[in-house]
């Protein structure tokens, strides 16, 4: 342990030479703070009795700034043998107990026109830390509120609630009922939020969210997948079935076409709901339809809560799978492609795209229990050879005749020509 600092009556200079030593780098707490404190009143008894408040700040001030300065930067030096450094370690050790929890995950939830939560159903893991933003975007400004509820007790907090009557508008329609894990505690008017903490229990289930004011519960509900994976949407029976419709890109809208990321697809592909209830994945990178599926279409909710790199999930399997790019013409190689956009004819897309020194046209559109594809190559200067898939498929062209595995269609016809696939007869789809 070095010597004190100097007397506060000392010459600065002396104090500057005491800093350069390295008196500051080391120093009894306890009697560093007697010093100051001694310090300090003799400062105050002579502001007031002696010389004036101006003379004694210029002569003590500059001491007092320089040690206070040259300590910060290090901090004091405890005795290991003193009490305080004792009570240093459990203020440590303490303070590592109490270090804050991991951030928690924000989960946005909208209140949608039609009785309904957007989305319908949410995923987390067991004992998450999760932020739930619920925002009022009801577009006929009804008030709602958010209850999450214990597996399989929806219907039970949402009867508790119809038999509140006039009392529940007092405590926002929310029943006291044991299986209610945490709710908004009042109405959330129309254009408003809340946010909600929620720490997801341990046990793994499916949990529900409901808002049950009077009249709203039958339809306004949603579901909560802890540590169990979340069926298809379109066979979610955990979720209402208008809401499901909803969930689906388009919202249940046919024809409708929508570019995402899809299975065995390359990274440009669209997807198209046909009037009815036929689906295709049309493949802009290699300019080829990829597949068709029957009912509804394909869910992206991965794809919207995410980063952008999910793929969107079919509602089914494909009943038809295309293993290549389809055409072929005498004299000319049409191998290498080019997509050039496409155009809505009724909201049913035309493809356009240039396959070798050709530009083509082509759309699809439900036929039966199968599609329609409709092709143009004006500039078609031989016969054109439309290669099939093979497979449980019927195929048929009015323009071309079947060949072996080819539709031959001639170059006068090729201006505009249909080919149609549907599964073989007695094949489901």
């Amino acid at each position: 342990m070095i010597a004190l600092p100097p007397e506060p009556s000392t010459d600065r200079r002396v104090v500057v030479n005491w800093i350069r030593r390295g008196g500051a780098r080391r120093v009894d707490v306890t009697k560093f703070l007697a010093l100051l404190s001694t310090c300090l009143s003799e400062c105050l008894t002579l502001c007031f009795v002696e010389i004036g408040y101006l003379r004694v700040m210029a002569r003590y001030f500059p001491s007092v700034a320089l040690i206070l300065l040259s300590i910060a930067p290090f901090g004091f030096t405890q005795d290991s043998k003193a009490p305080n450094a004792q009570i240093a370690k459990g203020a440590d050790a303490k303070s590592k107990q109490l270090a804050p929890a991991t951030k928690a995950r924000v989960v946005k939830i909208a209140m949608a026109d039609g009785m309904r939560f957007d989305p319908p159903r949410i995923e987390a893991k067991p004992g998450e830390s999760l932020l739930i933003r619920i925002e009022n975007l009801d577009a006929s400004h009804q008030p709602h509120n958010f209850l999450i509820i214990a597996p399989g007790q929806v219907e039970t907090v949402v009867r508790e609630g119809l038999e509140l009557g006039e009392k529940g508008a007092l405590s926002g329609f929310i029943p006291r009922h044991p299986a209610v894990l945490a709710s908004t505690r009042k109405v959330i008017d129309p254009e408003s939020f809340f946010e909600l903490p929620f720490t997801v229990p341990p046990e793994s289930g499916i949990y529900g969210y409901v808002c049950t004011v009077p009249g709203h519960g039958l339809l306004m509900y949603g579901a909560l997948y802890v540590g169990v994976p979340m069926p298809p949407l379109s066979k979610d029976s955990n979720i209402p079935q208008i809401t499901m419709e909803k969930g689906l890109a388009g919202g249940g809208r046919r024809p409708f076409v929508q570019r995402m990321f899809l299975p065995n697809s390359g990274p440009a592909a669209i997807g198209v709901a046909l009037p009815g209830a036929q689906n295709i994945c049309f493949d802009a990178g290699s300019c080829r339809l990829r597949y068709a599926w029957r009912g509804p279409f394909f869910d992206g909710t991965k794809y919207w809560q995410g980063k952008g790199s999910e793929l969107g999930e079919l509602a089914a399997d494909p009943w038809w799978v295309s293993s290549e790019f389809p055409l072929k013409m005498e004299g000319s190689d049409l191998t290498r492609v080019k997509f050039l956009g496409y155009n809505l004819l009724d909201g049913i897309p035309e493809f356009h795209y240039r396959a070798g020194e050709h530009e083509v046209f082509q759309s699809v559109v439900a036929a039966g229990d199968g599609v329609e594809i409709r092709l143009r190559i004006p500039t078609a200067s031989g016969t054109v050879a439309y290669q099939k898939d093979s497979g449980p498929y019927k195929w048929v062209s009015p323009q071309g005749k079947s060949i072996g595995e080819q539709i031959l269609v001639p170059a006068a016809a090729a201006a505009r020509f249909s080919v149609f696939v549907q599964p073989a007869p007695g094949v489901g789809n």
